[in-house]
């Protein structure tokens, strides 16, 4: 098909074969490579209209003026034009990335969970820490191939929805999806709970608690409602504060310039399980994984950004890795440098931070230190630190997971008519208003209950170990049922990546929660049971999709072996 000029650049693509083959001629390397990645391309029809949008920013659709050919534009959306088509504008790269997953990561909880555990198990905590390294950054890994070769703002709901095709991937990818934002209403609870504290702590400690977590929740909203970007620098400004008071409270306790004792590695023999003694309900993974796990918890919620990344085959992996990095040393750094000194000789950090006496109930050991280190302008620090991380982490969490109810909602199925408000967008800053205030009220309402940081992060904890080994089992299942998906991002790695860590998730969640499976299975049965309810009301009930979304999506693997039966026997009577 020759080349034909019009108002904009071209390039003409060629059909040949079935919709599911493209033969592609006269095009740029960098398209080649592009459309050589398994996208969604093989589910356009050459007789439809439907478009798709590729990493740079382009858009790739079906002309009428090429009879039966697809061409391309180099031109880019603005926000105005994608919200028109019920898209999302790509318009953040990798340290957009690194900064919403590790704002996400870095969170005010993080505080209490870190400092449990250095001053509960000492230096043993570290070798928890590493753990719980390895099994994040296998989630990473695997999350970042998904979101590379699903590229959508459904997350969980598109990789189940696309992975296994059909009626049965659609109820699968709805389901995953509710468990997720199910469970992060446990996480939200706890995290909103532990920044409330430090607000309180800076401003006025009469004052009753909820006013602090509604005033968090809105503060946290308020940017998301003027886009990604706004959102992605809101957090990124307030990661480099968090980050600088942790590190600043590390090195002071390493060097020595705070009212706390001198640094001793002795302080950090507190009695616990050695760094090697594993196993066993009084074990390191019994005692410490479950707070190790909790301090990279939530790097997978770039996965919903992946849909404004202008190239997530590259920028979402490397944000991702980046991140976890400095997560690790930024734990090791403030939990030894404090754990390694005493508030006063004699007394130890456990006796005045995690003990049932200790001020909040042990949930905010954070402004503890912060005042046995500094007086009173250490508490200010570390209140400070509490509230920029819950802002930071809450910011992100109302810019992914609302994304995800955009994404189901404008395929139609997020309760039936409820889909149409929930899939619009906001005409200037391209933005799930919506969604993300619902998503936001049932984050706040959630802790207006209970103020208990650390029961919320063990609840918490437990749902997302589950999820992790979902996602590992999605990895595998994309490559068993679509092996046709060209230049996977982990190579043959993947197939190791996936099943290890889908091991190491399962026997991790096992020891974590070493006799008390029985209570916190208990409230992960109520966030499944929850999810699965819902989603078979909004699987059931029929919605409106977005004129731009009705495409026809991969049918399952059993589907696809009748169709290709019916095919035959249609063409040995022809």
């Amino acid at each position: 098909m020759p080349h034909q000029r019009h108002r904009e650049r071209r390039f003409i693509v060629c059909v040949a074969g079935t919709d599911q083959f493209w033969q592609i001629s006269a095009l740029p390397r960098f398209v080649k490579n592009t459309l050589a990645r398994r996208t969604s391309l093989e589910y356009i029809s050459a007789r439809s209209s439907a478009s798709l949008r590729l990493d740079q920013g382009i858009q790739l659709g079906v002309s009428s003026e090429t009879s039966g050919g697809i061409f391309m534009s180099d031109t880019k959306q603005t926000s105005a034009d994608a919200a028109a088509h019920g898209e999302l504008a790509k318009s953040i790269g990798t340290w957009q990335v690194f900064a919403a997953g590790v704002a996400l990561v870095v969170a005010s909880t993080t505080l209490v969970s870190d400092f449990q555990g250095y001053f509960a198990l000492g230096l043993a905590f570290a070798m928890a820490i590493f753990v719980a390294f390895i099994m994040n950054l296998l989630l990473g890994l695997s999350v970042a191939e998904l979101a590379t070769e699903y590229p959508k703002a459904g997350a969980l709901y598109e990789y189940g929805h696309e992975i296994f095709g059909g009626v049965i991937g659609k109820f699968l990818g709805i389901f995953l999806a509710f468990t997720f934002v199910g469970m992060f209403v446990f996480a939200g609870a706890g995290e909103t709970s532990a920044g409330g504290f430090g607000l309180q702590a800076l401003f006025n400690q009469s004052a009753n608690l909820n006013w602090y977590i509604v005033a968090l929740t809105i503060l946290a909203v308020i940017p998301n409602i003027f886009g990604i970007r706004t959102a992605a620098w809101v957090s990124a400004v307030l990661l480099v504060g968090m980050l600088g008071i942790r590190w600043f409270f590390g090195l002071a306790g390493f060097l020595g310039f705070s009212d706390a004792t001198s640094w001793s590695s002795s302080n950090l023999d507190t009695g616990g399980p050695g760094s090697f003694d594993w196993f066993g309900s009084g074990g390191l993974l019994a005692a410490g994984l479950v707070l190790g796990f909790w301090t990279f918890v939530g790097i997978e919620f770039v996965a919903p950004l992946a849909e404004e990344v202008r190239n997530p085959r590259r920028q979402m992996v490397v944000g991702i890795v980046i991140g976890l990095f400095v997560i690790l040393g930024t734990s090791l750094l403030m939990g030894l440098g404090v754990g390694g000194t005493q508030p006063e000789p004699g007394v130890t950090w456990a006796e005045i931070t995690i003990t049932e006496g200790a001020e909040c109930g042990g949930s905010c050991p954070q402004l503890i230190v912060g005042e046995a280190m500094f007086g009173g302008a250490g508490r200010g620090l570390m209140a400070l630190a509490s509230v920029m991380a819950t802002l930071g982490s809450m910011t992100v969490a109302f810019a992914a997971i609302p994304r995800m109810i955009f994404g189901i909602a404008r395929e139609g199925n997020f309760f039936g008519p409820l889909s149409k408000p929930f899939a619009k967008l906001h005409p200037r800053y391209d933005t799930p208003v919506l969604a993300t205030i619902l998503f936001a009220s049932m984050a706040g309402l959630a802790a207006l209950f209970s103020s208990d940081v650390v029961d919320w992060i063990y609840a918490g904890a437990y749902v997302w170990l589950l999820i992790y080994a979902a996602y590992h089992l999605l990895l595998l299942s994309n490559r068993i049922l679509r092996p046709e998906n060209e230049r996977r991002l982990l190579g043959n790695a993947g197939w190791g990546i996936g099943v290890f860590g889908f091991i190491v998730t399962i026997v991790a969640l096992y020891y974590a929660f070493l006799g008390a499976h029985g209570f916190f299975a208990k409230k992960a049965a109520w966030v499944i049971g929850f999810a699965l309810l819902a989603s078979i009301v909004a699987f059931l009930l029929p919605g409106d999709v977005h004129e731009d979304h009705k495409v026809n999506r991969r049918p399952s693997r059993v589907e696809e072996k009748k169709l290709s039966e019916s095919n035959s026997s249609t063409a040995v009577t022809d």
